[in-house]
Protein backbone atom coordinates (compact mmCIF):
# COMPACT_ATOMS: atom_id res chain seq x y z
CA UNK A 1 0.00 0.00 0.00
CA UNK A 2 2.62 2.62 0.68
CA UNK A 3 4.47 2.12 -2.60
CA UNK A 4 1.56 2.84 -4.40
CA UNK A 5 1.32 6.04 -3.05
CA UNK A 6 2.57 9.18 -4.53
CA UNK A 7 2.57 12.30 -1.92
CA UNK A 8 3.37 11.13 1.71
CA UNK A 9 3.07 12.92 4.72
CA UNK A 10 4.88 11.55 7.43
CA UNK A 11 3.89 12.53 11.09
CA UNK A 12 5.98 12.67 13.70
CA UNK A 13 5.86 15.80 15.51
CA UNK A 14 8.21 15.96 18.51
CA UNK A 15 10.00 15.24 20.65
CA UNK A 16 13.92 15.53 19.79
CA UNK A 17 14.85 11.22 20.59
CA UNK A 18 11.39 10.54 19.09
CA UNK A 19 12.20 12.37 15.82
CA UNK A 20 15.33 10.35 15.77
CA UNK A 21 13.97 7.04 16.74
CA UNK A 22 11.53 7.54 13.41
CA UNK A 23 14.37 8.41 11.14
CA UNK A 24 14.92 4.12 10.14
CA UNK A 25 10.99 3.80 9.70
CA UNK A 26 11.27 7.26 6.70
CA UNK A 27 14.59 5.20 5.29
CA UNK A 28 12.26 2.43 4.97
CA UNK A 29 9.45 4.49 3.60
CA UNK A 30 11.83 6.34 0.90
CA UNK A 31 12.94 2.45 -0.35
CA UNK A 32 9.35 1.52 -1.13
CA UNK A 33 8.72 4.66 -2.38
CA UNK A 34 11.95 5.88 -4.24
CA UNK A 35 9.97 8.47 -7.03
CA UNK A 36 7.16 9.26 -4.19
CA UNK A 37 7.29 13.02 -2.77
CA UNK A 38 7.71 12.25 0.93
CA UNK A 39 7.35 15.25 3.11
CA UNK A 40 8.01 15.18 7.22
CA UNK A 41 4.61 17.30 9.65
CA UNK A 42 6.98 18.10 12.72
CA UNK A 43 7.21 20.56 15.34
CA UNK A 44 9.52 23.75 14.02
CA UNK A 45 11.70 23.22 17.16
CA UNK A 46 13.18 19.61 15.33
CA UNK A 47 13.83 20.91 11.92
CA UNK A 48 17.57 20.55 11.99
CA UNK A 49 17.41 17.09 12.88
CA UNK A 50 15.64 16.25 9.48
CA UNK A 51 17.36 15.03 6.35
CA UNK A 52 18.04 16.47 3.24
CA UNK A 53 16.72 15.17 0.04
CA UNK A 54 16.61 12.81 -1.64
CA UNK A 55 15.80 10.66 1.97
CA UNK A 56 13.21 13.63 2.37
CA UNK A 57 11.96 15.96 0.00
CA UNK A 58 10.23 18.53 2.24
CA UNK A 59 9.47 19.53 5.53
CA UNK A 60 6.42 20.97 6.90
CA UNK A 61 7.22 23.39 10.30
CA UNK A 62 4.56 23.56 12.67
CA UNK A 63 5.16 26.45 14.99
CA UNK A 64 3.83 24.72 18.07
CA UNK A 65 5.89 27.60 20.52
CA UNK A 66 4.81 30.15 18.50
CA UNK A 67 1.14 29.64 18.42
CA UNK A 68 1.28 28.82 22.35
CA UNK A 69 2.74 31.93 22.83
CA UNK A 70 -0.01 33.93 20.76
CA UNK A 71 -2.54 32.67 23.22
CA UNK A 72 -1.40 34.12 26.05
CA UNK A 73 -1.85 37.50 24.37
CA UNK A 74 -5.08 39.05 23.34
CA UNK A 75 -4.18 40.00 20.29
CA UNK A 76 -2.32 37.06 19.45
CA UNK A 77 -4.85 34.79 20.20
CA UNK A 78 -7.37 36.84 17.88
CA UNK A 79 -5.09 36.22 15.26
CA UNK A 80 -4.60 32.86 15.64
CA UNK A 81 -7.27 31.14 14.18
CA UNK A 82 -6.87 32.52 10.59
CA UNK A 83 -2.95 31.50 11.04
CA UNK A 84 -4.34 27.87 11.46
CA UNK A 85 -7.04 28.02 8.84
CA UNK A 86 -4.09 29.15 6.66
CA UNK A 87 -1.56 26.52 7.56
CA UNK A 88 -4.23 23.93 7.28
CA UNK A 89 -4.80 25.21 3.61
CA UNK A 90 -1.22 25.08 2.37
CA UNK A 91 -1.48 21.47 4.14
CA UNK A 92 -4.08 20.38 2.12
CA UNK A 93 -3.12 22.21 -0.99
CA UNK A 94 -0.39 19.67 -1.05
CA UNK A 95 -2.81 17.08 -1.99
CA UNK A 96 -1.40 14.13 0.14
CA UNK A 97 -2.88 10.53 -1.00
CA UNK A 98 -0.88 8.71 2.12
CA UNK A 99 -0.59 10.20 5.63
CA UNK A 100 1.50 7.95 8.24
CA UNK A 101 1.21 8.95 11.70
CA UNK A 102 4.41 7.63 13.52
CA UNK A 103 3.22 9.50 16.60
CA UNK A 104 0.10 8.42 17.71
CA UNK A 105 -1.48 10.92 19.75
CA UNK A 106 -4.54 13.27 19.44
CA UNK A 107 -2.93 16.44 17.77
CA UNK A 108 -1.21 13.69 15.12
CA UNK A 109 -4.47 12.38 14.68
CA UNK A 110 -6.00 15.31 13.98
CA UNK A 111 -3.28 15.81 11.93
CA UNK A 112 -3.12 13.27 10.05
CA UNK A 113 -6.92 14.20 9.60
CA UNK A 114 -6.19 18.04 8.31
CA UNK A 115 -3.64 16.11 5.64
CA UNK A 116 -6.80 15.33 3.74
CA UNK A 117 -5.07 11.66 2.63
CA UNK A 118 -7.36 9.16 1.61
CA UNK A 119 -5.21 6.88 2.88
CA UNK A 120 -4.30 7.20 6.50
CA UNK A 121 -2.19 4.55 8.28
CA UNK A 122 -1.25 4.71 12.29
CA UNK A 123 -1.25 2.21 14.97
CA UNK A 124 -4.12 0.04 16.25
CA UNK A 125 -7.05 0.52 19.48
CA UNK A 126 -4.16 -0.53 22.66
CA UNK A 127 -0.89 0.62 20.52
CA UNK A 128 -1.82 4.86 20.55
CA UNK A 129 -3.17 7.13 22.69
CA UNK A 130 -5.56 9.77 22.90
CA UNK A 131 -8.50 7.47 20.62
CA UNK A 132 -5.69 8.84 18.04
CA UNK A 133 -6.85 5.61 16.02
CA UNK A 134 -10.44 7.53 15.34
CA UNK A 135 -8.42 9.80 13.28
CA UNK A 136 -6.78 6.93 10.90
CA UNK A 137 -8.55 4.87 8.73
CA UNK A 138 -5.67 1.67 8.46
CA UNK A 139 -4.64 0.24 11.84
CA UNK A 140 -2.16 -1.72 12.73
CA UNK A 141 -0.14 -3.15 16.12
CA UNK A 142 2.85 -1.00 17.30
CA UNK A 143 4.72 -3.42 18.53
CA UNK A 144 3.75 -3.87 22.85
CA UNK A 145 5.65 -3.93 25.83
CA UNK A 146 9.60 -3.14 25.49
CA UNK A 147 9.67 -2.86 22.23
CA UNK A 148 12.11 -0.09 21.36
CA UNK A 149 11.11 3.52 19.74
CA UNK A 150 12.70 2.36 16.56
CA UNK A 151 11.32 -1.06 16.44
CA UNK A 152 7.98 0.53 17.30
CA UNK A 153 8.03 2.87 14.07
CA UNK A 154 9.56 0.36 12.01
CA UNK A 155 6.73 -1.67 12.89
CA UNK A 156 4.10 0.63 11.31
CA UNK A 157 6.78 1.00 8.30
CA UNK A 158 6.32 -2.77 7.39
CA UNK A 159 2.99 -3.19 7.85
CA UNK A 160 2.33 -0.86 5.20
CA UNK A 161 4.36 -3.20 2.54
CA UNK A 162 7.93 -0.87 3.07
CA UNK A 163 11.00 -2.71 3.70
CA UNK A 164 13.61 -1.45 6.93
CA UNK A 165 16.83 -0.33 4.93
CA UNK A 166 18.55 -0.29 8.45
CA UNK A 167 17.53 -0.40 12.29
CA UNK A 168 20.20 2.70 13.36
CA UNK A 169 19.08 6.35 13.18
CA UNK A 170 21.54 8.18 10.68
CA UNK A 171 21.29 12.20 11.31
CA UNK A 172 23.13 14.47 9.09
CA UNK A 173 24.96 17.22 9.74
CA UNK A 174 24.34 20.67 7.36
CA UNK A 175 27.39 22.86 6.02
CA UNK A 176 26.64 26.04 8.23
CA UNK A 177 25.89 23.96 11.41
CA UNK A 178 29.17 21.91 10.85
CA UNK A 179 30.95 25.70 10.22
CA UNK A 180 29.61 26.91 13.73
CA UNK A 181 30.78 23.70 15.37
CA UNK A 182 34.32 24.18 13.98
CA UNK A 183 34.19 27.48 15.07
CA UNK A 184 33.13 26.49 18.42
CA UNK A 185 36.31 24.06 19.00
CA UNK A 186 38.98 26.70 17.55
CA UNK A 187 37.76 29.37 19.44
CA UNK A 188 38.02 27.29 22.40
CA UNK A 189 41.28 25.35 21.68
CA UNK A 190 39.21 22.17 21.71
CA UNK A 191 41.17 20.65 18.88
CA UNK A 192 44.06 18.36 18.76
CA UNK A 193 42.95 16.07 21.63
CA UNK A 194 39.68 14.08 22.54
CA UNK A 195 36.75 15.80 23.70
CA UNK A 196 33.93 14.66 25.17
CA UNK A 197 30.51 16.42 25.38
CA UNK A 198 29.18 16.16 29.11
CA UNK A 199 25.08 17.30 29.12
CA UNK A 200 24.08 17.45 32.46
CA UNK A 201 20.33 18.65 32.13
CA UNK A 202 17.23 17.65 30.57
CA UNK A 203 13.88 18.75 29.24
CA UNK A 204 11.75 20.39 32.61
CA UNK A 205 9.42 17.42 31.84
CA UNK A 206 12.29 14.98 32.38
CA UNK A 207 14.32 16.42 34.99
CA UNK A 208 13.42 13.62 37.55
CA UNK A 209 15.65 11.61 35.60
CA UNK A 210 18.73 13.89 35.43
CA UNK A 211 21.70 12.79 37.88
CA UNK A 212 23.47 14.76 40.69
CA UNK A 213 25.81 17.99 39.15
CA UNK A 214 28.51 17.30 41.33
CA UNK A 215 29.07 13.95 40.07
CA UNK A 216 28.79 15.41 36.36
CA UNK A 217 31.52 18.27 37.92
CA UNK A 218 33.75 14.97 39.28
CA UNK A 219 34.06 13.60 36.03
CA UNK A 220 34.69 16.39 33.61
CA UNK A 221 37.60 16.78 36.81
CA UNK A 222 38.65 13.29 35.86
CA UNK A 223 38.50 13.98 31.94
CA UNK A 224 41.13 17.05 32.46
CA UNK A 225 43.28 14.69 34.63
CA UNK A 226 43.87 12.14 32.01
CA UNK A 227 44.15 14.91 29.31
CA UNK A 228 40.88 15.18 27.60
CA UNK A 229 38.95 18.27 26.76
CA UNK A 230 35.17 18.42 28.16
CA UNK A 231 32.77 20.59 26.76
CA UNK A 232 29.73 20.95 28.13
CA UNK A 233 26.60 21.22 26.23
CA UNK A 234 22.71 22.73 27.20
CA UNK A 235 19.66 23.40 25.98
CA UNK A 236 16.93 26.36 26.91
CA UNK A 237 16.69 27.12 30.36
CA UNK A 238 20.24 24.88 31.57
CA UNK A 239 22.99 27.23 31.75
CA UNK A 240 23.50 27.30 35.28
CA UNK A 241 23.54 23.50 35.35
CA UNK A 242 26.09 23.25 32.45
CA UNK A 243 27.92 26.04 34.83
CA UNK A 244 27.50 24.23 37.52
CA UNK A 245 29.14 20.59 35.98
CA UNK A 246 31.77 23.02 34.84
CA UNK A 247 32.88 24.54 38.36
CA UNK A 248 36.61 24.59 39.00
CA UNK A 249 37.51 22.92 35.91
CA UNK A 250 39.23 23.45 32.92
CA UNK A 251 36.08 22.43 30.99
CA UNK A 252 34.14 24.64 28.48
CA UNK A 253 30.58 25.83 28.70
CA UNK A 254 29.21 25.63 25.24
CA UNK A 255 27.98 28.51 23.74
CA UNK A 256 24.29 29.03 22.62
CA UNK A 257 23.39 26.87 19.96
CA UNK A 258 20.24 28.38 18.12
CA UNK A 259 19.28 25.27 16.72
CA UNK A 260 19.35 21.41 16.88
CA UNK A 261 21.35 21.36 13.65
CA UNK A 262 23.85 23.36 15.80
CA UNK A 263 23.62 20.81 18.64
CA UNK A 264 24.11 18.14 16.37
CA UNK A 265 27.08 19.61 14.74
CA UNK A 266 29.31 20.43 17.81
CA UNK A 267 28.03 16.73 19.55
CA UNK A 268 29.46 15.13 15.94
CA UNK A 269 32.95 16.48 16.60
CA UNK A 270 33.27 15.27 20.27
CA UNK A 271 34.79 11.71 20.99
CA UNK A 272 32.28 10.48 23.08
CA UNK A 273 28.89 12.34 24.75
CA UNK A 274 27.83 11.53 28.40
CA UNK A 275 24.40 12.50 30.03
CA UNK A 276 20.78 10.96 30.82
CA UNK A 277 18.33 9.05 28.50
CA UNK A 278 16.99 11.93 26.80
CA UNK A 279 16.98 13.63 22.56
CA UNK A 280 20.59 15.03 23.27
CA UNK A 281 21.98 11.20 23.73
CA UNK A 282 20.14 9.88 21.15
CA UNK A 283 21.25 13.11 18.60
CA UNK A 284 24.77 12.12 19.57
CA UNK A 285 23.97 8.83 18.12
CA UNK A 286 22.86 9.68 15.20
CA UNK A 287 25.77 11.88 13.85
CA UNK A 288 28.25 9.18 14.83
CA UNK A 289 29.48 10.30 18.39
CA UNK A 290 28.97 7.07 20.89
CA UNK A 291 26.93 7.97 23.86
CA UNK A 292 27.28 6.85 27.68
CA UNK A 293 23.98 7.21 28.47
CA UNK A 294 22.62 7.31 32.41
CA UNK A 295 19.36 5.65 32.72
CA UNK A 296 17.51 5.58 35.99
CA UNK A 297 13.44 5.06 35.47
CA UNK A 298 13.47 4.63 31.97
CA UNK A 299 13.46 1.27 30.29
CA UNK A 300 17.02 1.04 28.14
CA UNK A 301 15.55 -2.20 26.30
CA UNK A 302 13.02 1.06 24.63
CA UNK A 303 14.66 4.05 24.56
CA UNK A 304 18.30 3.32 24.78
CA UNK A 305 20.63 4.96 21.96
CA UNK A 306 21.56 3.16 18.95
CA UNK A 307 25.10 2.72 17.93
CA UNK A 308 27.90 0.15 18.24
CA UNK A 309 29.79 1.97 20.92
CA UNK A 310 27.05 3.00 23.17
CA UNK A 311 27.30 2.38 26.81
CA UNK A 312 24.50 2.12 29.06
CA UNK A 313 24.80 2.91 32.96
CA UNK A 314 22.10 1.65 35.47
CA UNK A 315 21.62 -0.16 38.38
CA UNK A 316 18.90 -2.76 38.60
CA UNK A 317 16.07 -2.07 41.41
CA UNK A 318 13.17 -3.64 41.35
CA UNK A 319 10.94 -0.73 41.23
CA UNK A 320 12.63 0.26 38.04
CA UNK A 321 11.92 0.77 35.62
CA UNK A 322 8.74 2.33 36.27
CA UNK A 323 6.50 4.92 34.60
CA UNK A 324 6.89 7.88 37.64
CA UNK A 325 7.22 11.21 36.52
CA UNK A 326 8.12 12.48 40.26
CA UNK A 327 9.85 10.59 42.76
CA UNK A 328 10.83 11.61 46.43
CA UNK A 329 13.27 8.76 46.45
CA UNK A 330 15.15 8.42 43.09
CA UNK A 331 17.76 5.69 44.04
CA UNK A 332 17.51 4.45 40.75
CA UNK A 333 19.54 7.74 39.52
CA UNK A 334 21.19 8.14 43.06
CA UNK A 335 22.91 4.93 43.60
CA UNK A 336 25.00 5.42 39.79
CA UNK A 337 28.23 6.15 40.87
CA UNK A 338 31.42 8.26 39.32
CA UNK A 339 33.46 5.38 39.06
CA UNK A 340 30.44 3.42 37.08
CA UNK A 341 29.85 6.60 34.62
CA UNK A 342 33.86 7.37 34.39
CA UNK A 343 34.56 3.65 33.73
CA UNK A 344 32.12 3.54 30.88
CA UNK A 345 33.18 6.68 28.97
CA UNK A 346 36.76 5.48 29.12
CA UNK A 347 35.93 2.31 27.47
CA UNK A 348 34.41 4.21 24.67
CA UNK A 349 37.20 6.39 24.54
CA UNK A 350 39.35 2.85 24.31
CA UNK A 351 41.23 3.36 27.61
CA UNK A 352 41.58 -0.22 29.42
CA UNK A 353 40.63 -0.45 33.38
CA UNK A 354 43.82 -0.89 34.24
CA UNK A 355 44.57 2.54 33.09
CA UNK A 356 41.63 3.84 34.21
CA UNK A 357 41.98 7.00 37.16
CA UNK A 358 42.32 5.90 40.67
CA UNK A 359 39.33 5.31 42.32
CA UNK A 360 39.99 6.64 45.55
CA UNK A 361 38.50 9.90 44.82
CA UNK A 362 35.26 9.31 43.30
CA UNK A 363 34.69 5.90 44.37
CA UNK A 364 31.77 6.70 47.06
CA UNK A 365 30.46 10.23 44.68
Amino acid sequence: MISDAKRICVIRLGGLGDVVNTLPALDAVRAACPDAHIAWLVEAAWVGVLPAPPRLDEVIAVPKREWLSRLRHFDGAVSLPGELGSFVTQLRRRKFDLAIDFHGNLRSGVAALLTGAKNRVGYAPGFCKEFNYLFTNRHYPGGGGRVHRVERALALAEAGGAKRQTDTPKAEVGHAALKFARGVFEEHALRGRPVVAVHPGTSKFGRYKRWPLERYNQVVRLLGERGFGALVTWGPDEYDLASAAAAGTDAVVSPVTNSVAELAAVLSLCECFVGADTGPGLLAAAVGTPPVSIFGPKDPAVYAPRHPRARVVEVPMECRPCKKRECDDPQCVLRISVRQVADAIFAVLGETEGNAPGSASYMNM
